[in-house]
């Protein structure tokens, strides 16, 4: 009872992936709607895969390739997803929460309406990468490449942009420090009117 108590206040699960469903991930190399969680999926090529409205919470995703990729409405809150490759990918209205993808490549991917809470995105590669409408609280940007990628409709005020790479990054209906916007105007990012600096 202790340990269930415990698991609930600290989110965790106790129940592990489907092995069905691992197995199907591996050899079809796609899983739609499929429970993932935790399952080790490290350094294989899923370029193309469809993993649309998959539970891949805790899941191990370093390494691996998952070249324009569907992962619209997943879950892969505190997933590991160091240096995966995302490029040209989709991760619409998913839970990113606490996800480990530093070093990760997000180029051309779509994050619109994502939640990226806490979020560890330092050194990633997301040049025209969609945040559009994305949940931004205390997300690591540090070092991150995000030239030509879009921002509307964001609050970045809590998110660390430290030597973040912003030249003709697209800014509209957003928030951000003075800090953040002195930066972004020495990087030649493009802010509308409709950008607040506080």
């Amino acid at each position: 009872m202790r340990t269930l108590f415990l698991a609930a206040v600290l989110g965790i699960s106790l129940h592990a992936y489907d092995a069905a469903h691992l197995k199907k991930a591996l050899e079809d190399k796609e899983c739609i709607g499929c429970d993932l969680r935790g399952a080790n999926l490290s350094k294989i090529d899923f370029s193309g895969a469809d993993f649309h409205g998959s539970d891949l919470s805790g899941a191990d995703l370093s390494g691996s390739m998952f070249e324009m990729g569907d992962f619209n409405d997943c879950n892969l809150s505190g997933a590991n997803a160091e240096g995966a490759l995302f490029w040209k990918g989709t991760m619409k209205r998913s839970d990113l929460t606490r996800i480990r993808a530093r070093g990760a490549n997000f180029k051309g991917t779509h994050l619109e309406q994502s939640n990226l809470r806490f979020a560890d995105l330092r050194g990633t590669k997301s040049w025209k990468a969609n945040f559009s409408d994305a949940i931004l609280f205390k997300t690591n940007f540090t070092d991150a490449e995000l030239g030509d990628a879009k921002f509307i409709h964001n609050d970045l005020r809590s998110s660390k942009m430290k030597h973040t790479l912003l030249w003709q990054t697209h800014f509209s209906d957003t928030v951000l420090t003075k800090v953040q916007c002195t930066h972004a105007q020495k990087e030649e990012a493009i802010l509308d009117a409709n950008v607040t600096c506080r």
